[in-house]
């Protein structure tokens, strides 16, 4: 007769073949862990960035760049990466991040938009002196005439944008630049229509500052030149009232008040100068704007096949 086998026998059994099919095929007794591939990460970064959730895909390119930094497809993730800071004006971040690109060792396909979305990002950041030198560098670095006459093309786009903000001889260099794009180049980039533009920004109706300020000695005067003839009339009538109290509180031997009218009034004639100089370089500033304004838009749209964002410019 066998032996029979009891109750906690049998668990005892049982447990020790629980332990051996654990041990022999660890697979089937656990929960697989899930294995990210490069180009799951960088799909799934890219997908964010067309769905336009910058701000996500920014963190995304970023963990990609961490976990697979030799991956072939590192260069696009770095760009994509400064385009979607630039979408998310982090301008300065998204310069530094180009940069990068510029200066790597071995340059990528990429490196060429790096220089041009860089410029944009300093020219974002009001830095114009940067944005200039980036594309100049590029400038004496490029071979083929068709990457010559899109830095020209952005210099002159880039003047416009300073013309704009009132800076010296903008216009002129403007000018120069799309001059200096090739007869192939000249109907893909209207360089006729932006020619037009300067000259006619150029002949705008314009106030000379100094006149300006000659004319302020008489309060309001400068104003009225501007075509301020509200802050003419203001300014004109509260020196009068500040001078004439001044007057009357010396007249009336209250020679204390008289010199803090007097001290107040110098301040508002010194500032009614200035300020009519001001409005003179507002009022050119305005012309050049009001013909220039349609080539300043900005318009980011997505082009995912050439992995890059392209600027559409109103000109």
């Amino acid at each position: 007769m066998k032996p029979a086998i009891g109750r906690a026998g049998g668990q005892w059994i049982g447990l020790f073949f629980i332990l051996f099919w654990v041990l022999i095929m660890p697979g089937q007794g656990r929960s697989q862990s899930l294995v990210i591939s490069p180009d799951m990460q960088y799909d799934y970064a890219v997908k964010l960035l067309t769905d336009k959730d910058f701000s996500t895909a920014i963190v995304e390119f970023k963990r990609f760049l961490h976990f697979f930094p030799d991956s072939e497809k590192a260069d696009h993730a770095r760009f994509l990466l400064g385009a979607c800071l630039v979408e998310t004006q982090n301008f300065y971040e998204a310069a530094r991040v180009f940069n990068d690109i510029i200066l790597a060792d071995n340059p990528g396909p990429v490196t060429r938009e790096a220089y041009f979305y860089q410029s944009r990002a300093f020219e974002q950041m009001g830095n114009f002196g940067y944005a200039q030198i980036v594309l100049q560098n590029y400038l004496k670095l490029a071979l083929d005439p068709d990457t010559k006459d899109r830095i020209h093309y952005q210099l002159g786009r880039l003047f416009l944008s300073m013309a704009a903000q009132g800076k010296d001889n903008a216009l002129e260099n403007a000018k120069n630049a799309f001059k200096a794009i090739s007869l192939s180049g000249k109907a893909a980039y209207e360089v006729d229509h932006h020619l037009s533009l300067i000259q006619k920004a150029g002949q705008a109706p314009r106030k000379d500052p100094a006149l300006a300020g000659i004319l302020a000695l008489i309060p309001g005067g400068g104003f009225a030149y501007c075509g301020r003839y509200k802050d003419a009339l203001t300014t004109l009538l509260f020196n009068a009232g500040l001078i004439a109290g001044a007057w009357k509180a010396w007249d009336d031997d209250n020679k204390a008040l008289a010199g803090v009218a007097g001290f107040v009034e110098a301040g508002f004639y010194t500032g009614n100068i200035y300020g009519a100089m001001s409005a003179a370089h507002k009022h050119n500033k305005a012309q050049t704007v009001k013909i220039l304004d349609k080539t300043l838009t900005l318009e980011p749209s997505l082009n995912q096949d050439e992995y890059k964002l392209m600027f559409k410019l109103d000109f």
